[in-house]
């Protein structure tokens, strides 16, 4: 792809309230070993809203579970890099430490609430119950903090809906509660993955303006996960894609939805439909995304893309950033890691 001009994006200051650094999470499969998510970092500073986007199977649900420590499995392990949470390693904390600090400081609503709440129990009993997990809480205080915060994410009746089970309520009613049962302790990060999915279009606009809510009272910072670029266009300050376990692009949102530098993210981004434009039908990308188990050492997109030489069969591209330059592991500034893209800095 040709170059384009990184434009001044709003630089975060201070120290990152998350920080991962070269992060390696692998699933042992009859196949192989799986790389589903591989050398991956950024930081997230106070007030920012980072938006992980990428088909479905690319890593980004694997990334939030390795972050809080929740891999599913004996054949799941993180098997390099580091999670600072405040500048505190929860890899290299003790059990007991990261069950503290899950729920309190760093927190995510999960895809499917369904599955994510107890079938068996009234959701307001879950929400005190979590409380109560964290906080020294009389059960009658529970309970009403769990109404005012199902209050708060725009749920009617909160006293009521307060005893329903979670099968007795409509899916946004789900996703609400899994919100306020996020929010409950003010976390200091909060990870909403793919919150979204199974929702109808209004619904879904009901959902992104609660989470924005919530955003504006947070002193913290939001991760979202999704497939879907149009849910987080005007959401997030800082996009990265993934693919294949790896960070392809990153960069502000603005830089990256209007100067797409990676192949697949400009495929993503033809795929979406727009209220701009009239084609008759959108642009998918071709193939299928890799099971990651002994890749190549070559471009992971190679296969898909229509720009793909000897070169992207040969060699993994690096995350470079402007002109070229090899990419700071924490930096901010715009990256993409493709043979055929240059980012020119600023004149």
């Amino acid at each position: 792809m040709t170059g384009r001009t990184a434009e001044t994006a709003r630089q975060p200051t201070g120290e990152a309230l998350l920080s991962v650094r070269s992060l390696r999470t692998e699933i042992e499969t009859e196949d192989g070993t799986l790389a589903a998510v591989d050398d991956i970092s950024f930081d997230l500073f106070a007030g920012e809203v980072l938006a992980v986007v990428g088909e479905s199977g690319c890593g980004k649900t694997m990334l939030a579970l390795s972050i809080l420590g929740l891999l599913p499995g004996p054949g799941a392990s993180t098997t390099a890099g580091e999670v600072r949470l405040a500048g505190e390693d929860l890899l290299a904390a003790s059990p007991q430490r990261r069950r503290q600090a899950r729920g309190a400081e760093i927190a995510m609503i999960f895809q499917d609430p369904l599955t994510a709440l107890n079938p068996v129990h009234r959701v307001g009993d879950q929400i005190a119950e979590m409380l109560r997990a964290h906080r020294p809480m009389r059960k009658a205080e529970a309970r009403r903090r769990a109404e005012d915060l199902l209050e708060r994410v725009g749920i009617p009746d909160a006293d009521r809906r307060a005893r329903c089970y979670p099968h007795e309520l409509s899916g946004g009613m789900r996703q609400r509660v899994m919100i306020a049962m996020a929010v409950a302790l003010d976390p200091v990060v909060l990870i909403a993955d793919e919150p979204t999915t199974a929702l109808d279009a209004t619904v879904q606009a009901q959902v992104l303006e609660v989470l924005s809510e919530v955003r504006q009272r947070m002193s913290g910072a939001m991760m979202i996960i999704t497939h879907d670029l149009g849910v987080v266009a005007g959401a997030a300050d800082r996009v990265m894609v993934m693919y294949a376990g790896h960070c392809v692009e990153r960069g502000s949102t603005r830089d990256v939805y209007h100067r797409a530098s990676h192949p697949y993210t400009a495929g993503l981004l033809a795929a979406v439909p727009r209220l701009d434009r009239t084609a008759a039908r959108l642009t998918p990308i071709a193939g299928s995304p890799p099971v990651p188990i002994g890749a190549g050492p070559g471009c992971s997109f190679a296969p898909r893309c229509p720009m793909a030489t000897d070169i992207c069969e040969q060699q993994r591209p690096d995350l470079r950033g402007w002109k070229n330059r090899p990419a700071e592991a924490a930096s901010t500034e715009p990256a993409v890691a493709c043979h055929h893209a240059v980012i020119e800095g600023p004149t």
